[in-house]
């Protein structure tokens, strides 16, 4: 993907966006490198708004990964492996405690987030306990990610 070339063509917050779903679906699309990137070459006065449009893309993937999961969006997914059973039965012991498993996985990716948003789905996690600790943990992911490189510019400029 030649992400200056989009941006020229379809701005920093769209491209954001966008790239922030579709690397919610295509896990080798790593949405931190580019927040870096992006982040390196804008002013820190966009960061805010760039980390709120790819987490919104981001949720935007996971949320209806989610909804296939629970059946209520139909679409082609592989049979359940055994790596998403695996995160069923963690997501069970979690039960009272499943906000802080939601926002670990989003935020540290332990376990992926992909896997979990799917099997939030199947284990019928509410959708806005869902959305609300995955926001949290992909904002705050992804503003490690786009204010660390303005961080690095202040300390050796």
């Amino acid at each position: 993907m030649n992400f200056e070339h989009l941006i020229g063509r379809y701005g920093l917050y769209l491209t954001t966006y966008v790239v922030g779903v579709i690397s919610g679906f295509v896990p080798v699309i790593n949405l931190e490198v580019y927040l870096v990137w992006v982040a390196a070459l804008t002013p820190s006065s966009q960061g805010v708004a760039i980390t709120v449009l790819a987490t919104f893309g981001q949720m935007t993937a996971k949320t209806l990964m989610y909804l296939a999961g629970a059946g209520i969006l139909k679409i082609s997914v592989k049979k359940p492996g055994k790596k998403l059973q695996a995160v069923q039965m963690k997501m069970a012991k979690w039960q009272h405690r499943i906000g802080l498993f939601m926002f670990s996985s989003a935020f540290l990716g332990v376990p992926p987030f992909y896997v979990v948003s799917i099997a939030s789905g199947i284990c019928r996690v509410p959708l806005p306990v869902f959305l609300i600790w995955g926001l949290a943990g992909r904002f705050l992911r992804f503003a490690i990610a786009v204010f660390f490189p303005h961080l690095l510019k202040g300390l050796f400029s």
